[in-house]
């Protein structure tokens, strides 16, 4: 015979499944919960730009209002070729974030595994490289190099290779000896080690490293494209800048924030979804459905994949093609 606890149970728990059952418009509302808590503060931002422009609070001349702004990134895209603009300077860091990560991964490598002694004794002083303002080195790449596209190309390949440099070279050093000793043990060779240890354990701390490198680069990009440049985003702010047309070098420099945000979030989707073993990457809203959410995942994955070489291909084109564009003002 059934105890009453128990009989108390069964009752109770249909009840207590009705009551805290989850409501069919709870997943909305935590994705909307869960955007305002993301994007709220930007979205007050924004609206308050608008505001204050519209109430006069601040001088249209000094601040133009958000909607100016816009109207001025979409005259500059009719009118003088922003897209082009945007491409040129997108390759130009493309390439440099290329040559510093192919300098410093391998150098990394060296220092860390091949002659640790050396490494030691040299990260002082490069670690003194590293803090360097780099635009202090522009002119002596123009000195090397000439005018036009390799001394600002070299100037971001500085810049971005130190955070990679030393990114690297940490999870070089610090690489687990028993595995190290169990790959030897194999009869791996040096090359088989590095390619199938040694790189794929480090391969998430290089991505915060090149993280780190298209920020830094961003920060360098405008100052070069002032210099001796006929195209590109910081050109464009600096032509705006001198004919005093406030809305189209806020409008730049929205598009440089973007442009830089884009790259970011790409890197990091990229090191989600490649790299499996530093966290993997999952569509929460369809978990539920009948598509696996690693497929579609991987989808997503390949599809900005696609779209971020495409965008590479058109901006080494117009790099390599060397254009030159004058704006109207």
């Amino acid at each position: 015979m059934n105890s009453p606890r128990k009989n108390y149970r069964q009752l109770s728990e249909p009840f207590s499944a009705l009551c805290f059952k989850k409501p069919v418009g709870a997943p909305l509302r935590g994705k909307l919960v869960l955007l305002s808590q993301k994007y709220g503060l930007l979205a007050v931002v924004l609206a308050f730009w608008e505001i204050s422009g519209r109430a006069h609070w601040v001088d249209q001349s000094v601040v133009p209002r958000l909607s100016a702004t816009v109207e001025a990134i979409l005259e500059m895209w009719i009118s003088i070729s922003l897209g082009t603009h945007i491409l040129i300077s997108f390759g130009r860091i493309i390439l440099g974030l290329l040559i510093g990560l192919f300098l410093a991964v391998p150098s990394a490598y060296v220092l860390a595994r091949v002659l640790p002694v050396l490494g030691e004794r040299a990260d002082s002083l490069l670690r003194i490289f590293a803090l360097i303002n780099p635009y202090c080195f522009f002119p002596v790449f123009v000195i090397l190099f000439g005018l036009g596209e390799t001394p600002k190309i070299a100037v971001l390949a500085w810049v971005s290779m130190w955070p990679i440099f030393f990114s690297s070279q940490n999870v070089f050093k610090n690489t687990d000896p028993q595995l190290i000793k169990m790959a030897r043990s194999m009869n791996l060779n040096k090359a088989a080690l590095f390619f199938r240890l040694t790189l794929p354990s480090g391969l998430p701390q290089i991505f915060t490293g090149l993280r780190l490198g298209v920020e830094m680069s961003f920060f360098i990009l405008i100052a070069a494209e002032m210099t001796g440049a006929t195209a590109g985003l910081g050109w464009l702010i600096h032509n705006a800048g001198a004919s005093y047309q406030i809305a189209r070098l806020y409008g730049t420099g929205l598009c440089v924030v973007v442009l830089g945000v884009l790259l970011n979030r790409f890197l990091i989707l990229v090191r989600k979804g490649f790299l499996p073993w530093s966290g993997g990457l999952t569509i929460p809203w369809l978990q539920n459905t009948d598509v696996s959410p690693k497929n579609v995942s991987k989808k997503v994955l390949y599809f900005w994949c696609l779209i971020f070489l495409l965008a590479a291909s058109m901006a080494l084109f117009q790099i390599f093609r060397g254009v030159n564009l004058t704006v109207t003002v």
